[in-house]
């Protein structure tokens, strides 16, 4: 092989493995080379772009803006971090070609994909942010203060602010949210800030008890109360919590005469064992939690109102992880890290993972989205999981047009975006577009979905 031929392989070899796109143009903007990962970013492929000219594709807005353009007009080095067409984020460095004349024979580039460093970084500024809100938090949790009113974001604000003052006050408290929502975790917080903390935490799910058995799991038996009872008797929830606290979860699932004895027990603050007649005094403070409408219930003879009014003092209202879903990203990547350590793993979400996460339901709430982690964790072989290697785009009911799609997917991120930047003056900044356009969007998705509300 001749060293002209050699040397001709070597550079062919180079240009051919480069991690970076590389793009070469003539003195007038007339391309003639491009790599084959330009279709990666720009939905084109390499062979249909070559000689055509890089100022007519800036103009149709396909290389917006062009670093050759820049280059070969100014006859300098230029960078720039450009979005494509794809909504690939790239940083492109545009060189000028001069001969020893000093005449500019052209332009070459190289870009580099950094979408998902542009994504993690913006990932990591997120969890710092939180993780300093954290740590915000338990230098309260030990001056006994559990937050201020400018610490938390969204929707669980008022919820913590209603758990920073009843923690300390041993009034009942009924947590009321769909399931999954985390009411066994605001239980456990408002134990953890009180002066109750060193003592037990019970939690009794009251629809996983046979009813036979409800009223001696809650207050306990005597010896021979009932046969197959233990030698000694045997200790109850509401016994065993001890000056501590018990949760009792989903009471509206509590039979009605057990409902009669609970509102005895809260009012006198008293139980008797089964088979037992000592009276034994209680210290503890008792949490309800429920995912169904006890007024509804109520009216339907199915709950107690006397009880209800007892057991609601002090109502939370936990809402729904889809209306606090500022909280996701952080869920997401703590339960990553949860399960690669419990698994020994390293995987990460895809940047589409994550929107696609963000963008679900989640009815089954923060329990639905820790145990679909868990499982795609487990069930992939990737270590980068992405939407397309689990099969996870939903199927459509009907075929949609191409033009039915791209609006339904445009109104969806108008909306999202202009909750965070709710002016046509910020939307329009934030997304790169005119003011005008902004305010025709707002109009056609966000005031249209208003409306429809």
């Amino acid at each position: 092989m001749l060293p002209l031929q050699k040397s001709q392989l070597v550079l062919e070899n180079i240009i051919q493995y480069s991690f970076d796109e590389i793009f070469v143009t003539d003195q007038d903007g007339t391309i003639i080379y491009s790599s084959d990962s330009f279709k990666n970013f720009f939905g084109i492929d390499a062979k249909e772009i070559i000689n055509q000219n890089v100022f007519v594709l800036e103009r149709d807005g396909i290389l917006s803006p062009s670093v050759i353009g820049k280059v070969l007009k100014t006859r300098k080095i230029e960078t720039i971090i450009q979005e494509t067409t794809m909504g690939r984020k790239i940083v492109v460095s545009g060189y000028p070609i001069i001969n020893d004349k000093q005449e500019l024979l052209g332009a070459l580039s190289f870009s580099r994909d950094i979408t998902e460093l542009d994504y993690l970084k913006k990932t990591n500024d997120q969890v710092a942010k939180i993780m300093l809100l954290y740590e915000e938090e338990i230098e309260k949790i030990k001056r006994g203060n559990l937050i201020s009113s400018s610490t938390h974001l969204g929707e669980m604000r008022n919820v913590l602010r209603i758990v920073e003052k009843v923690s300390c006050i041993d009034v009942s408290v009924l947590l009321e949210g769909e399931s999954g929502v985390g009411k066994n975790f605001i239980a456990q917080k408002i134990h953890q800030t009180s002066n109750r903390n060193n003592e037990p935490f019970v939690e009794v799910n009251c629809g996983a008890i046979p009813e036979s058995l409800i009223e001696s799991e809650l207050f306990g038996y005597e010896e021979g109360a009932f046969t197959g009872a233990k030698k000694g008797g045997k200790k109850g929830y509401f016994e065993a919590a001890g000056k501590g606290t018990i949760l009792l979860d989903e009471i509206s699932e509590l039979p009605l005469n057990l409902q009669v004895k609970l509102l005895s027990v809260l009012q006198n603050l008293t139980i008797q064992r089964v088979g037992g007649s000592s009276i034994i005094k209680l210290n503890c403070r008792v949490i309800c939690a429920t995912n169904q409408d006890l007024q509804k219930l109520i009216a339907e003879k199915k709950f107690r109102e006397d009880l209800y009014y007892r057991i609601n003092v002090i109502k939370i209202a936990i809402p729904p992880l889809r209306e606090r879903r500022e909280e996701i990203n952080v869920l997401v990547t703590e339960l990553l890290g949860e399960f690669n350590d419990k698994y020994k793993m390293n995987r990460a979400f895809s940047a589409n993972m994550v929107s696609w996460l963000n963008r679900q339901e989640w009815r089954g709430n923060i329990r639905e989205l820790r145990n679909f982690v868990e499982r795609i964790l487990i069930t992939s072989n990737e270590n980068l999981i992405d939407v397309d290697l689990v099969g996870l785009t939903p199927p459509q009911k009907a075929v949609m047009t191409l033009d039915n799609y791209i609006e339904m997917v445009e109104g969806d991120y108008i909306v999202r975006m202009y909750e965070q930047y709710p002016s046509s003056v910020k939307l329009a900044k934030m997304l790169g577009i005119s003011q005008s356009t902004a305010s025709r969007k707002i109009s056609q998705y966000v005031n249209q979905q208003a409306s429809q509300n």
